[in-house]
C-alpha cells in the first residue's frame, strides 16, 4: 500500500484543480449541476434534446421549459428573462445555447470528420499521447444504418494510417516490452455493425456483423492498425466476446493487433476476464485488454430493477474499485500473453496498477493508461511528465449522434462519487480519496449466473409475500436458448393430443372436433379439441350455480390459494407453455415467454386483491349502529377468451372471477385451445374444487352466442373485436324467462391506436419504439400502433428510419430463435389484411410492402403507407395486421387532432423531449393508456392497469386495483347497536365485528357523534 499511495502523491503533485476546459458561464452551470439533481438532469436532457430542435422559437421553448424555474448564468438568465420583451431576444437566447452546447461537445468529442480528427491526433501524438478514436452514431436499427456505420468506419482507419506517417517517432508509444505498438487505433461499437444485434437474434447479428468487419480488420492487419471491440450494455456482453473470438480465431487475421474492453462493474467482469487471458495466451499477437469501470451503471440498474432480474453491476462504488484492482492483479499475471490497458480517472485505481506491476516485476512501458478526451486535462499531463505510455480515448462525429455520448460523459463524471467531481469539483483532498476501497468481495456470489427462469416459492395465502411481476426470461443468458430450444422439441414431439372439455369432474368429448394447426406450417395439427354447443353450455352452467354457493362460502385465503398454486405450477411448466404458445399462437420466442409471464402475474396480483377484497370496504359507522360493507360473488361467470394472447388474458378474467367468489365456464379461442387448457391444468393443479370451472372448446357462434343469453348466467367477460362484443353487450342486455340478475358485461375491444413523434423526438428512441409497437407479433394486438403521426420536419428522416428499420425485421417461422415477425393466426386474417394491403394506394404512398416471405403458412409482410388520408377507412378501421399509417401533422395541435380521430380509446403514444408537449398528450390524448417515450404494448401488470373506453371497452382496467369490483356484489349490513341505553365496543356487534376495524376501546365508538335527543352522550 505504500507504494500505492506514493505513486498517488507523485501523480497528484502539481494537479491543478479544473475539471472542464469551457467557458467560465458553462464550468458555473456544470458545478452548479453538480450540487443540484435537478438543474443536472433538467440540463443533460436539454443537451440531449438541442440537435432535434428545429428552429430558434423552437429552442427558446424548450430553453423556457427546461430552465425557467432554474438558477442558471447571469447572462443567460438575464437574455432568458428579457427574450420575450426586445426585438431578437429569443434568437439571442437560442444563440447562448447552441454556443455553449457546442463548447460543452468540444471538450469532449475531439472532431466531427477524420481529417479534422487526424489533424487533432497528430498533434496529441507531437505532445507525448497516443490515441484510440471512437466513431460516434452507435444506434442502428437497419441494415443501410450499419452499412453507413461500416463505411465509415472504414474511412476513419484509412484517413488515420494515411496521416499517422507523417507522425515523428516515439518509442515509447510505438514499442512495449513485446514488441510494435500500432500508432493508429480504433473502437468499434459492435452494436452498430448490425441492427439484429441483439440476444435473440446472436446468429444473424454476429454474421452480419462480422461481414462488415472484415474487410476493416483485414486492412487494419496489413497496415499495422488496432482495433478495440467496446463493451456496451450488459444483455450483448456474451455476443461481443463470441464475435471476437470468432473473428480473431481467423488465420488470415492472426497478425492483427486487437484489443476488448473488460467492465469491472460487472459482476461476472473477474470470470470473463479469466477465460479472456486463457484464450488469449494462444495467440500469434498478444490481445490487448482495456480493464475500465464502466459507462452504463445506471442504465443496468434500472433496467435489472424494473424486470426483476439480478442486478448485473455492483451497486456500491467501493465494490466496483475492489474488483477493479482484483481485475489488475489478474491481467498483470498474464503479462507476455496479454497487453495490459487500465482506463479511469480514478487515481487510486491507476496508482494501483502500477504499483502492482512493480510489485509482479513488469516495466513502466509493459501497459498503458488510458483517460478519456477532455476529462481532467492535468491527470493526462501528470501522466506524460512522469513517462507513463498514455492513450486517449477519443470519441469523433456529428452532434447528434454525439448526444448520446456526451450526456454519458457528463453524468459519470457529475455523479456524486465521482473521482473527477470530488477532487476538481469540490476539492476533496487527495488523502481523503485514496484510501483503500472497502468492499469484500469474497462472499460475493453468482448472482449474475443467476438462471435464465427465475425461480420463485409458491407464494402463501394467510402472508403473501409483496406482489412483484414474474421476470421475464434473461434471453442473454447463455443458458436461455438451448432450455426454450429443448421445451420446443419436448412439445413438438406431442403436437396432434386431444383437447376434451370439462364440466365438473368429467370429461367431454364430442361428435365434432375443433382442430388447430401451426400457423407457420397449418400442414401440423397442434390439437384436436372437443366442439361444444349449447347443450354442453346448459350442462356447464348448470353445474356452476350448484358449486357457486359453496364456492362464494369460500374463505378468501382458500380461492386464493388456488391461484398461488395455479401460478406456480405455470412458472415450473414455463418453457413448455410458451413453446405451446409457439407453435399454436405464432408466437416468437419472446412474446411467447411474455404471454406465460403475464398470466403467472394475473394469478399472483389477483390473488393478492382477492385478499384485499375480502377485507371489506370503508363505511362509517356512528355510535349505537355498525356498518359493515363486504362484497360476494355475483353468480356464474362466463368468460369468452380471445386468441392473441392465449394464456394471459383468459387466466386474467377467470382467475378475477374465481377469486371474487363465482364460478367460471371459460369458453376458449377456437385457434388456440390447447393453450387454454393449460390454465385449466393449472387451476385444477391448483386444487380448484370440481364444478367451480367448466372448459367448453366450441364455435363462438354457437356455445358462446348460447352462453351469453343464458338465465342463468350473471356474469360475460370477453375480449376480442368490436363487432362481437358490441353484439354481446346488445344480447346481454335482453332478459329471458327464469333470469334472476342484469348481466353484467365487461368487454374489452378493438384499438386503431396512435403515435405522435414530435418535432423534437429522439429518433433513436421513437424508431424502435414504433417498430414494436407496429410490428410486434404482426399487428395482431389491440394495444398496437396502427397510426403514426409526425410533426413538423421530423416526418421525412422518421419515415425514412421507420421503413428500413421494417425492411431489417427478420420474416419465418417462430420456433427458430431469430425470427421477429411470425405468421398471422389463420387463413381468414391472411385474405383480409391483403385485402387492406391491395387497397392501400387508393389511401396513401405505400413505401414499404414486403413480400419476401415463407413459402408455405399464414404470412403477410409489413405494410407501411406514408402522407395517409386523414378520416380515410385505412385510419379509422381495425386492421389487426402489420398495416401502418403514417400522417403529417403541420403542428403538434394538428397531431393532437389527427390521433384523436377515432372512434376507440385504447392505447395511444408520444415520443418527444419537450416537458409541455408530453404533459398536454398525456391530459388530451384519447385512450384508456397513454405510453410516454416507449412502445405503447406491453403493459404490466400491477404497473400499468389494461383497458379503454369509446369503443375499446368499458373503461375497466385488467390488473389494476379496481378491477375486481366488476366481478362482485356489493353489500352492505347495517346493525343496530343501541339497546336499553347501552352500546357494545364498536366493531363487537352481534353481527360480528366489522371487516378490516379493529375494536375500539371502551363502551361507545371513537368516532364523535350524537344522541338521537341530539347530545353528545357523557364520558
Amino acid at each position: 500500500m505504500r507504494e500505492v499511495v506514493a505513486r498517488i502523491a507523485e501523480l497528484g503533485s502539481g494537479i491543478k484543480t479544473r475539471a472542464f476546459q469551457i467557458t467560465p458561464g458553462t464550468e458555473w452551470l456544470m458545478r452548479r449541476a453538480m450540487g443540484n439533481p435537478n438543474l443536472r438532469t433538467q440540463l443533460f436532457r436539454f443537451v440531449d434534446a438541442l440537435p432535434a430542435m428545429e428552429d430558434d422559437e423552437d429552442l427558446h421553448r424548450h430553453v423556457e421549459e427546461y430552465f425557467g424555474g432554474e438558477v442558471v448564468p447571469r447572462l443567460f438568465s438575464g437574455a432568458l428573462a428579457q427574450s420575450g420583451r426586445v426585438p431578437g431576444g429569443r434568437k439571442l437566447v437560442a444563440a447562448i445555447a447552441r454556443r455553449e452546447v457546442a463548447r460543452m461537445a468540444t471538450q469532449f468529442i475531439v472532431a466531427t470528420d477524420a481529417s479534422s480528427t487526424a489533424l487533432q491526433l497528430g498533434a496529441l501524438w507531437r505532445r507525448g499521447s497516443a490515441a484510440t478514436v471512437d466513431l460516434l452514431g452507435e444506434h442502428t436499427h437497419s441494415h443501410a444504418e450499419a452499412d453507413r456505420y461500416a463505411a465509415r468506419l472504414a474511412d476513419v482507419v484509412t484517413a488515420l494510417i494515411g496521416a499517422s506517417r507523417a507522425w515523428p517517432p516515439n518509442d515509447l508509444l510505438e514499442r512495449d516490452d513485446l514488441g510494435a505498438l500500432a500508432r493508429v487505433a480504433v473502437a468499434i461499437k459492435p452494436t452498430a455493425l448490425a441492427p439484429d444485434y441483439a440476444p435473440l437474434t446472436a446468429d444473424a447479428g454476429i454474421s452480419s456483423a462480422a461481414r462488415r468487419l472484415t474487410p476493416i480488420l483485414e486492412g487494419a492487419a496489413a497496415d499495422g492498425a488496432q482495433v478495440w471491440f467496446d463493451l456496451e450494455r450488459y444483455e450483448v456482453k456474451h455476443l461481443t466476446h463470441r464475435l471476437a473470438r470468432e473473428l480473431l480465431s481467423r488465420p488470415e487475421l492472426a497478425g492483427l493487433q486487437a484489443g476488448i474492453v473488460v467492465q469491472a462493474y460487472l459482476k461476472d467482469s473477474y470470470e470473463d476476464l479469466a477465460s479472456l487471458c486463457q484464450w488469449a495466451a494462444q495467440r500469434e499477437v498478444p490481445l490487448a485488454i482495456r480493464l475500465v469501470k464502466g459507462a452504463y451503471w445506471d442504465t443496468e440498474t434500472v433496467v435489472a430493477e424494473a424486470a426483476s432480474w439480478p442486478v448485473p453491476v455492483y451497486e456500491r462504488k467501493a465494490e466496483t474499485d475492489a474488483n477493479f484492482e482484483r481485475c489488475v492483479r489478474l491481467l498483470h499475471s498474464y503479462h507476455g500473453k496479454v497487453r495490459a490497458a487500465f482506463g479511469s480517472h480514478n487515481l487510486r485505481s491507476l496508482a494501483y496498477a502500477i504499483a502492482a506491476a512493480r510489485a509482479a516485476g513488469i516495466a513502466d512501458d509493459g501497459y498503458e493508461i488510458q483517460l478519456l478526451w477532455g476529462m481532467a486535462e492535468p491527470v493526462h499531463e501528470a501522466f506524460r511528465r512522469l513517462g507513463f505510455r498514455l492513450r486517449v480515448y477519443a470519441p469523433m462525429g456529428e452532434l447528434v449522434p454525439g448526444m448520446a455520448y456526451l450526456v454519458r460523459r457528463l453524468l459519470e463524471n457529475t455523479s456524486n462519487e465521482s473521482f473527477v467531481r470530488l477532487r476538481f469539483a469540490e476539492h476533496k483532498d487527495l488523502e481523503s480519496l485514496v484510501v483503500p476501497p472497502a468492499a469484500d468481495l469474497v462472499a460475493i456470489p453468482a448472482d449474475v449466473l443467476a438462471p435464465a427462469v427465475a425461480v420463485r416459492p409458491v407464494t402463501e395465502a394467510l402472508e403473501p409475500r409483496a406482489y412483484d411481476p414474474e421476470p421475464l426470461v434473461r434471453w442473454f443468458a447463455p443458458e436461455a436458448p438451448r432450455l426454450m430450444g429443448a421445451a420446443l422439441e419436448v412439445v413438438r414431439a406431442g403436437l396432434g393430443s386431444e383437447i376434451h372439455g370439462l364440466i365438473g369432474s368429467s370429461e367431454v368429448r364430442t361428435n365434432r372436433t375443433i382442430v388447430s394447426v401451426d400457423p407457420a406450417e397449418p400442414a401440423t395439427i397442434v390439437a384436436v379439441a372437443a366442439c361444444c354447443g349449447p347443450s354442453e353450455g346448459d350442462r356447464a352452467v348448470e353445474v356452476a350455480t350448484s358449486a357457486f354457493e359453496k364456492w362464494n362460502r369460500a374463505s378468501a385465503a382458500e380461492r386464493a390459494g388456488v391461484l398461488f398454486r395455479a401460478a406456480d405450477w405455470l412458472r415450473r411448466s414455463r418453457l413448455e407453455v410458451a413453446a405451446l404458445e409457439v407453435f399454436e399462437a405464432g408466437k416468437c420466442w419472446d412474446e411467447a415467454d411474455a404471454d406465460v409471464a403475464e398470466a403467472i402475474d394475473f394469478l399472483e396480483y389477483y390473488g393478492r386483491q382477492g385478499l384485499r377484497l375480502a377485507r371489506g370496504g370503508e363505511v362509517q359507522s356512528p355510535p349505537g349502529e355498525d356498518n359493515r360493507l363486504t362484497y360476494r360473488g355475483r353468480g356464474v361467470a362466463v368468460v369468452i377468451a380471445p386468441w392473441n394472447f392465449p394464456l394471459a388474458i383468459p387466466t386474467g378474467m377467470v382467475s378475477a372471477a374465481l377469486v371474487a367468489g363465482n364460478t367460471v365456464v371459460l369458453k376458449p379461442a377456437e385457434q388456440t385451445p390447447a393453450i387454454a387448457w393449460m390454465l385449466v391444468r393449472a387451476l385444477r393443479e391448483g386444487g380448484i374444487p370440481d364444478g367451480v370451472l367448466s372448459f367448453l372448446p366450441g364455435l363462438g357462434e354457437e356455445v358462446g352466442a348460447h352462453l351469453v343469453i343464458h338465465p342463468g348466467v350473471s356474469l360475460i367477460a370477453f375480449t376480442g373485436s368490436k363487432q362481437v362484443g358490441l353484439a354481446i353487450v346488445e344480447s346481454a342486455a335482453h332478459t329471458s324467462e327464469g333470469q334472476r340478475e342484469v348481466r353484467r358485461v365487461i368487454a374489452e375491444m378493438g384499438g386503431k391506436n396512435a403515435i405522435v413523434i414530435d418535432s423534437d423526438a429522439d429518433l433513436d428512441e421513437a424508431v424502435p419504439a414504433a417498430v414494436r409497437s407496429v410490428f410486434g407479433f404482426a399487428g395482431q394486438k389491440c394495444s398496437a400502433a396502427s397510426r403514426i403521426v409526425t410533426v413538423g420536419a421530423v416526418h421525412d428522416l422518421f419515415v425514412e428510419r421507420f421503413v428500413e428499420s421494417a425492411r431489417a425485421l427478420s420474416i419465418g417461422p417462430p420456433a427458430e430463435m431469430g425470427t421477429q415477425l411470425g405468421p398471422v393466426i389463420d387463413d381468414d386474417s391472411v385474405k383480409r389484411i391483403r385485402g387492406w394491403q391491395d387497397r392501400a394506394a387508393q389511401f396513401g404512398n405505400v413505401v414499404l410492402q414486403r413480400e419476401d416471405l415463407p413459402r408455405t403458412g399464414y404470412f403477410v409482410g409489413p405494410t407501411i403507407v406514408d402522407d395517409a388520408v386523414a378520416g380515410s377507412p385505412l385510419v379509422t378501421e381495425e386492421i389487426f395486421g402489420p398495416v401502418a399509417a403514417v400522417l403529417r401533422a403541420r403542428d403538434f395541435d394538428h397531431a393532437l387532432e389527427l390521433a384523436n380521430q377515432t372512434d376507440f380509446a385504447l392505447t395511444a403514444g408520444i415520443i418527444s423531449r419537450s416537458p409541455s408537449r408530453i404533459g398536454r398528450a398525456a391530459r388530451e390524448l384519447r385512450g384508456g393508456n397513454i405510453y410516454v417515450n416507449r412502445a405503447i404494448t406491453g403493459a404490466v401488470v400491477g404497473r400499468q392497469p389494461f383497458g379503454g373506453h369509446g369503443m375499446s371497452g368499458i373503461g375497466s382496467k385488467a390488473g389494476g386495483p379496481d378491477y375486481l369490483f366488476q366481478f362482485v356484489q356489493p353489500r352492505v349490513v347495517t346493525e343496530n347497536t343501541l339497546r336499553q341505553g347501552f352500546a357494545p365496543a364498536a366493531g363487537q356487534a352481534e353481527g360480528g365485528r366489522r371487516a378490516g376495524r379493529p375494536p375500539h376501546r371502551g363502551g361507545r365508538s371513537s368516532k364523535a357523534g350524537r344522541t338521537r335527543r341530539g347530545r353528545r352522550p357523557k364520558p
